[in-house]
């Protein structure tokens, strides 16, 4: 008997720690697209997630990169997401990061996520570069505003695919200070990109 209780418990921890974390709880289809509710079933906040149908149809959710209005995914919490032209096909949860540098799902699904905040981390290393120029403080935030436009456009030369949103975001930004010298916004700009830049190094997912 003793034998088979422990087998028991063996069985059932097994099958809970196969069981996936962040769960669909509904999902309908709205045209081409299909239209995906998520629940965090896990005690630890999620701070990234990526659904999809196939890896072709699919979408990343980063909430450390703004999604979810910035709000990591506590305990309970659900977020609807779209994923463009997955059609009839059900969508699954491929991959999730967790606030404590966990991973679940496929490895493939998870460097995705990752590659992005790489991505993004390199993008904020040469907007930071770009607003600590000396001629930042001699020039109208219009002006560096052409900066920013100009960087997104050459790395979108070579790879029209490629977003770029550290620096839209902040040739956006400057612009809406238009002719007012670029000192404030730049300020501004670099404390949140050194805000964001901490964040992504604190949050190390593992692998």
């Amino acid at each position: 008997m003793r034998n088979l209780t422990l087998l028991l418990a063996f069985s059932l921890s097994a099958a809970f720690a196969a069981s996936p974390k962040l769960v669909i709880t509904s999902q309908y289809q709205d045209g081409r697209d299909h239209v995906v509710q998520v629940r965090n079933d896990s005690e630890i906040a999620v701070t990234a997630f990526r659904v999809g149908a196939s890896d072709a149809a699919a979408i990343n959710t980063d909430m450390l990169l703004g999604a979810h209005e910035g709000r990591v995914l506590a305990t309970g919490d659900t977020a609807e997401v779209r994923i463009a032209g997955a059609g009839e096909a059900e969508a699954h949860v491929l991959a999730a990061i967790f606030e404590n540098g966990t991973t679940e799902g496929d490895s493939g699904s998870v460097s995705r996520l990752l590659n992005d905040r790489r991505d993004v981390a390199e993008q904020i290393r040469f907007a930071l570069s770009l607003l600590g120029n000396e001629n930042v403080n001699r020039s109208s935030s219009s002006t560096v505003a052409n900066w920013f436009s100009f960087w997104r456009a050459r790395w979108q030369a070579s790879d029209p695919a490629r977003q770029v949103p550290v620096a839209l975001a902040a040739e956006t930004y400057l612009k809406q200070a238009g002719n007012e010298t670029a000192t404030r916004p730049a300020r501004e700009l670099t404390e949140i990109f050194e805000e964001l830049s901490a964040k992504l190094a604190a949050s190390k997912p593992q692998q």
